[in-house]
């Protein structure tokens, strides 16, 4: 966190000079001749560009080149540019120190795009800037990175009106003090970065206010800059107005074109440059905070000259329509260098723009320019010019080159050194939000793109056998020592692998043809080689694990002269080991054998060649990460190193040699030094030590796992490229990564055991949220690791048919260990954490729960857009389905509603398919589908009317010309009868079935005839056998299953029955026979209008009828029903 200089800070060299060091001691050395590299306090060349590495080439031509910079952006921020809307204005800022910040609105999102060493997630942190009706910008906060601690900073944000808010540390939002600036009704331009000293506010009008962090309090103090009022006050100005004529002081008030920080010229003081309309100031800041204005000169008079003689070769003052325009500004090596525009409108309407230099640095003030370089980039002018022009900005990505950048929204200039020639680079994908510089290289953000740099062109490699001859360092040299007599003896050798080796070493030399030669002899072209593959993994495995040639401790252990390296420090071994196996590589492409590679045996199974390959450069890269850890954890890692020597029983260690210079040898089993780490972990846990000695040791060893392994991965991903080759015929084997491994001695075993091990003892015990935090992450990245392994493991499988199974199997414990690491992260409230990985590992289910809990829409209708192609939506309609949340499942956007209505045509789900098409107007879809259900719904009669009575109101709402629907509703008036019949039964009946009256399941209508006229319907009428005989006209007569003549005869046959049919002589015989059920159904189908010629049935079939038994054989039934049936004859 900043804090302002005290006088107890004095002798401390500031922060702003070169690498570091004060300009009166730059000839000293400040750190110790031995300190390592990776504990030294300044910068070295070795480490520049730190950032880039990991960068994806997105595009490169013959003039530039982009790459995707650094990790992918945070959720926050990702999910900012998602749901900005577009009266939103989204600004970034992008600061050398490795931090960024983006404001939308009221919010501002700081994320530290450039981690360290040890950090592989990206801390992102969303704070709330100061109420204004104006719109905020990302000019007007400043993130002050924490000197001791990278992974904090302290942050300055002003709003337009001058309401200051101040975060002594960002991670704690709640810690924030707001104050005013009184700015007088001014309005807030920016605010810079001015270290030691605190932050400079600028206003539009050029007033300048110092903010200064107050030592030990939670507060600011502001501290309004006013040019000194001295004896000698000015006398610069007056001095160039006596050569130059007048220059009169620049008014107040007028608009501030940019404001540039200098570098400390003393330990006490530091300058800064303002550009205020025409006038270019020079400005000190003391200790004392005593502000003094150097001078103060027309800049633009200066611009004016120089673009007149450089473009027309004449004196401005003859230029009467010459306009001018300086636009920005930045700072260089010796002053200051500004954008300008000019355009001669006596000539034509061209804008020409150009780079004019200012030396700062001179004694008194500067008289001229020092030089102007104009740009091949030109404009037309017109009317509304001027505003688009002063969007254009100047970047200036390192002030030690002439690399610049201009750039607006739209496109970017890109000026690659000192020569004229510009690249009119148009921007790829969305406008630029903002940009700046990191380690010496143009970065810019899109929202289309995030974070992307913008740099020349990487100079092609002069290959080592194109150039044998060219000058090489004395790592490049180390792969040639070995003498003309050992030549001769590999290249006669009968080892094969020494005969491939001389063949290496003398294209190193340049002796192509004696290489070429041995080639030829050892891989005959017109045969087909056996061993080609094991020849040249051996070659390489040798070089990784080579003896240093020049140190004389291991002279007894070298079997011959030849060396990957001649240094006598390890790490300077491991990095010319790493050199030489990329010659190799180089040589193998040379040479024509890279693309003859094809399987080899490793580990007890088969592994591409190039793989392998890969292995040995990722091993040599864990084995750089392990020793630069080394210092920082001694203890541990000796204790590590001591375990695996032992576990090589076949190493004798030579008096002279040291544990470490045995273990750093063999590269090629760095990965048993993981296993031994958590065996040394075991031991402490067992030992009699206190609770924070073993956090202590635990969170060590997760640092020291994630480093190396990471490093690792790093190199397997960037380095991609180098061993791409075209898949050999056949069968690819699959690929397990080193780091993947499983098993009892498997990396992916012990990385799984040491999540677990550290959620198990280190969260329990850790209870303040930053150093949670901490561990968090380090979970994350192991994580990470494992998960990246499976997902390369699976893909080397994908489309491999003879191991489909192998590949469920596998596939089905990823998922199981993905749910594993990421729900921990979840259940921690390490929200953003378990959303980054769920994200990248595609894990679904974390997702849509993270959504739930946060009850976050607008992230769900993301991932529905950002995971299209992954079947993200299928799995969250399942999810909702299967978590009974229908509703959620109905409300979603929609632009999903088309997919939604796919997914709802399942013959499971079809239920709520109605829903959504009633719901996109779709109600012809709506009324089929409805009616649908209903036709196959048996279990509830109420549901089954429900659905026809909804399928016959949408039917009549779709279409009216649709005969289809019409046919339809005809049928569902005949179900709807159905259901009333089945309603009507009588309450003794359903009572006897075992139901209740509202809820029935649905019966047929052979079921309701037979419960009409069956025994258990004691009380049956004429009404009841005249329903069963209705119900006959739902049945279809063609059914071969079904008699419908034999059902009619057998409705009638009960009626009759249901009488004695036996005569009282004092009752009249016509009385007796309308008693009967029989003709009582009969008149009563009379009453209702129907035929009863064809309603009743033939006399003969009743007199025939099995199902009447003995009763047919009755004179007194057969008397009575002859006389009721000449009775209705009569009647009709």
């Amino acid at each position: 966190m900043f804090s302002p200089r005290t006088p107890s800070t004095r002798t401390r060299s500031s922060p702003y000079t070169p690498s570091g060091i004060n300009p009166r001691t730059q000839n000293k050395r400040v750190s110790n001749l031995f300190t390592p590299k990776g504990r030294q306090s300044y910068t070295t060349k070795a480490h520049t560009n730190r950032s880039l590495q990991t960068s994806q080439l997105i595009e490169e031509t013959e003039g530039y080149r982009i790459d995707g910079l650094g990790t992918p952006l945070p959720v926050l921020i990702t999910e900012a540019l998602a749901l900005a809307d577009k009266h939103t204005e989204i600004t970034v800022k992008i600061d050398p120190s490795g931090w960024a910040w983006l404001v939308g609105g009221r919010k501002l999102f700081v994320w530290r795009y450039k981690g360290g060493q040890s950090v592989r997630t990206v801390f992102c942190k969303e704070l709330t800037l100061p109420p204004s009706d104006l719109a905020h910008n990302a000019d007007r906060v400043c993130v002050i990175p924490n000197v001791t601690d990278k992974q904090s900073a302290s942050c300055i944000a002003v709003s337009p009106e001058g309401v200051v808010r101040y975060w002594p540390n960002i991670a704690y939002e709640g810690s924030s003090t707001e104050i005013s600036a009184e700015l007088r009704g001014d309005e807030c331009a920016c605010v810079v970065n001015f270290e030691p000293f605190g932050c400079l506010l600028a206003t539009t009008t050029s007033s300048l206010v110092l903010l200064s962090p107050v030592l030990g309090q939670n507060t600011l103090t502001c501290h309004p800059l006013k040019g000194s009022q001295g004896m000698f006050s000015g006398i610069g100005r007056r001095m160039s107005s006596f050569i130059f004529g007048a220059s009169t002081l620049q008014p107040s008030g007028a608009p501030l074109q940019a404001i540039v920080c200098g570098t400390c010229e003393d330990e006490d003081e530091r300058p800064f440059y303002v550009l205020s309309g025409t006038q270019f100031q020079k400005w000190n800041l003391s200790q004392a905070v005593t502000e003094k204005l150097f001078y103060q000169i027309d800049v633009e008079r200066m611009f004016r000259e120089f673009l007149s003689k450089k473009v027309w070769n004449q004196d401005s003052r003859q230029l009467t329509q010459l306009k001018t325009w300086l636009l920005d500004m930045r700072t260089t090596q010796q002053g200051v260098v500004f954008l300008g525009a000019g355009v001669n409108m006596d000539v034509d309407l061209t804008v020409h723009f150009g780079l004019a230099f200012l030396d700062t640095d001179i004694n008194g003030t500067p008289s001229e320019l020092e030089s102007l370089m104009i740009l091949d980039h030109q404009d037309t002018y017109s009317d509304d010019f001027e505003y688009s022009l002063q969007k254009y900005k100047l970047l200036l990505a390192d002030p030690m080159t002439t690399t610049a950048y201009v750039y607006n929204r739209d496109h970017v200039l890109f000026i690659p050194g000192p020569s004229t020639e510009v690249i009119n680079l148009q921007q790829p994908g969305g406008h630029i939000l903002g940009a700046g510089s990191c380690d010496g290289t143009g970065v810019f953000f899109s929202g289309s793109m995030g974070l992307f740099s913008i740099s020349s062109p990487q100079k092609q490699e002069v290959s080592i056998m194109e150039e044998p001859s060219q000058d090489m360092t004395t790592a490049d040299m180390s792969v040639l020592t070995a003498s003309h007599a050992k030549m001769q003896e590999l290249s006669m050798s009968e080892d094969r692998t020494a005969r491939l080796k001389s063949a290496f070493i003398a294209t190193m030399r340049g002796n192509i043809a004696a290489a070429q030669s041995t080639i030829d002899e050892l891989f005959p072209p017109d045969e087909v080689s056996t061993d080609l593959d094991q020849t040249v993994v051996a070659l390489d495995k040798d070089l990784v694990n080579d003896f240093p040639a020049a140190d004389p401790r291991w002279a007894e252990s070298r079997q011959d002269a030849t060396s990957s390296t001649t240094s006598l420090i390890i790490i300077n071994q491991l990095n010319d080991k790493l050199r030489a196996h990329e010659y190799v590589i180089n040589f193998l492409k040379k040479m024509n054998l890279w693309k003859q590679l094809n399987q080899v045996n490793v580990r007890d199974t088969r592994m591409l060649t190039r793989h392998v390959m890969c292995e040995h450069a990722e091993k040599l890269q864990a084995a750089i990460a392990l020793r630069q850890l080394h210092v920082e954890f001694t203890g541990i890692v000796d204790a590590a190193i001591k375990k695996v020597l032992e576990m090589r029983r076949d190493v004798n260690i030579s008096l002279n040699l040291t544990p470490q210079d045995v273990f750093y040898r063999e590269v090629s089993r760095i990965q048993e030094v993981v296993e031994c780490l958590l065996e040394h972990q075991e031991e402490v846990l067992l030992a009699d030590v206190t609770v924070t000695e073993i956090l202590t040791v635990i969170t060590s060893i997760n640092t020291l796992l994630e480093d190396i392994l990471h490093k690792a991965l790093q190199y397997r991903q960037t380095k991609s490229s180098m061993y791409d080759c075209e898949a050999p015929p056949g069968e690819v084997p699959e690929y397990v990564p080193w780091t993947s491994t499983s098993g009892d001695h498997g990396i992916r075993t012990f990385l799984l055991k040491q999540f677990n091990k550290t959620m198990e003892i280190v969260i329990p015990e850790v209870r303040d949220p930053e150093s949670q935090e901490k561990i968090y992450q380090q979970l994350a990245s192991i994580a990470d690791i494992i998960l990246d392994g499976y997902v390369s493991q699976l893909e080397s499988l994908k489309n491999n048919v003879s191991k489909q199974q192998h590949y469920n199997e596998l596939q089905r414990r990823y998922e199981q260990d993905r749910q594993q690491l990421i729900l921990p992260m979840m259940k921690g409230k390490q929200y953003e954490l378990a959303a980054s990985l769920a994200e990248k590992y595609y894990d679904f289910e974390i997702l849509i729960q993270l959504c739930e809990l946060s009850d976050n829409k607008e992230r769900i209708e993301k991932y529905l857009h950002q995971f299209s192609h992954k079947g993200f939506a299928n799995y969250l309609y399942t999810w909702y389905m299967k978590e009974g949340k229908r509703g959620r499942l109905l409300a979603l956007p929609v632009g999903q509603q088309r997919e939604l209505g796919r997914f709802l045509q399942k013959e499971d789900i079809k239920t709520l398919s109605w829903l959504h098409n009633i719901q996109t107007n779709n109600f012809s879809k709506a009324h089929s589908t409805l009616l649908e259900l209903a036709r196959i719904e048996q279990d509830s009669l109420a549901k089954k009317k429900t659905l026809l009575s909804l399928s016959k109101l949408s039917g009549l709402a779709a279409d009216p010309d649709n005969g289809e629907i019409d046919s339809n509703i005809l049928d569902i008036n005949e179900e709807q009868e159905l259901i009333a019949h089945q309603q009507q039964l009588p309450a003794l009946v359903i009572e006897n079935l075992g139901m209740e009256p509202n809820n029935m399941t649905v019966l047929s209508p052979v079921q309701l005839i037979e419960l009409y006229i069956s025994g258990t319907n004691i009380d049956a009428t004429e009404y009841d056998f005249k329903k069963a005989l209705d119900l006959l006209q739902y049945i279809d007569k063609t059914d071969p299953a079904l008699d419908f003549e034999s059902l009619r005869m057998h409705i009638w046959a009960q009626s009759i029955l249901r009488d004695s049919w036996q005569q009282d002589e004092s009752v009249d015989v016509m009385e007796t026979v309308m008693n009967t059920v029989f003709f009582k159904t009969v008149d009563l189908a009379y009453k209702e209008g129907v035929d009863v010629r064809t309603f009743m049935p033939g006399l003969r079939n009743i007199l025939l009828c099995d199902e009447l038994g003995d009763l047919k054989e009755d004179s007194n039934f057969q008397y009575l029903i002859q006389a009721g049936y000449e009775h209705i004859g009569q009647v009709l």
